[in-house]
């Protein structure tokens, strides 16, 4: 209330004085400067007022832009790694298809994956689960394989209405049965822990003899009824004797879970139709 009367007694002064000047200005003819003065000001204001309100439309428009910008980026992002994800699903398919005299599209087929981002990771360095932000309302099951862009990243254990936990392969409770893709060895590989603290396998049930080269791929093997045949575990980084019988295989994991952000969970199959070995 101050205020406005405070702006009401100006404008009566500028009016009156502007009145004051006119008048003077008629009866004696010469000029006085009032009226072009508050033009100036007021001019200058509106000015201002326009400069204004230019600078807010610029505005406006430059987070209008950025955020369009973000979608784009987002999106991109989203194809690329789809396309990723379709090249390491292409590459499983020619591995499981090795042996086989009559190709069954249908044991080929992985189904449609859902994508979902991580929303969430356990604060465990144990259990090495995550959340993502899709669930049963989007079609997740419980035990439904879960793959990153580079390969197999775990498989759902927990699922909500809108999100699922993830055991990830980098978890110490988890385990997948897998083959090598030259030498064509089978054994199980789990989670390693490393000297670093970075994420790393060991394939386990390999006996001395066996002969893996380093840079081999490990690929699932299906055996464990949980993960398809043909997806990408790793990489051997690694061949020693043990004390034992078995060989000690460190593997590189095909995916890098610390900087894991968007995955895709496959629907569960309980019939992995496995074909002959060469």
């Amino acid at each position: 209330m101050p205020g406005k009367r405070g702006h009401g007694i100006l404008l009566g002064i500028v009016l009156a004085a502007n009145f004051l000047g006119l008048t003077f200005q008629v009866r004696s003819g010469i000029s006085f400067p009032i009226r072009e003065g508050l033009a100036a000001v007021f001019g200058g204001g509106q000015n201002l007022l326009f400069g204004s309100a230019r600078a807010v439309s610029s505005w406006a428009e430059t987070v209008g832009e950025a955020h369009e910008m973000r979608l784009a980026r987002d999106d991109l992002r989203d194809r690329v790694a789809r396309l990723e994800w379709e090249l390491t699903v292409q590459r499983g398919m020619l591995e499981r298809a090795r042996g086989f005299t009559s190709l069954d599209a249908a044991a080929m087929d992985l189904g449609e994956p859902v994508s979902g981002e991580i929303v969430g990771v356990s604060a465990s360095p144990l259990d090495r689960t995550v959340t993502v932000n899709r669930g049963s309302g989007h079609g997740i099951e419980r035990d439904a394989p879960v793959m990153a862009a580079s390969g197999l990243a775990g498989r759902i254990v927990a699922v909500g209405p809108g999100v699922s936990q993830v055991e990830l392969l980098s978890s110490s409770t988890a385990a997948v049965a897998v083959i090598t893709s030259s030498s064509r060895t089978r054994g199980v590989v789990r989670a390693a822990d490393r000297e670093d603290g970075a994420s790393g396998y060991q394939l386990h049930f390999v006996p001395v003899g066996q002969q893996i080269a380093i840079g081999e791929e490990v690929i699932s093997s299906g055996l464990d009824r949980l993960y398809p045949k043909g997806l990408l575990v790793g990489r051997v980084a690694a061949v020693h004797e043990g004390a034992g019988l078995l060989l000690e295989i460190a593997v590189e994991p095909a995916v890098d879970f610390d900087t894991l952000e968007r995955v895709f969970v496959l629907p569960r199959r309980d019939d992995f139709t496995l074909g002959p070995e060469p």
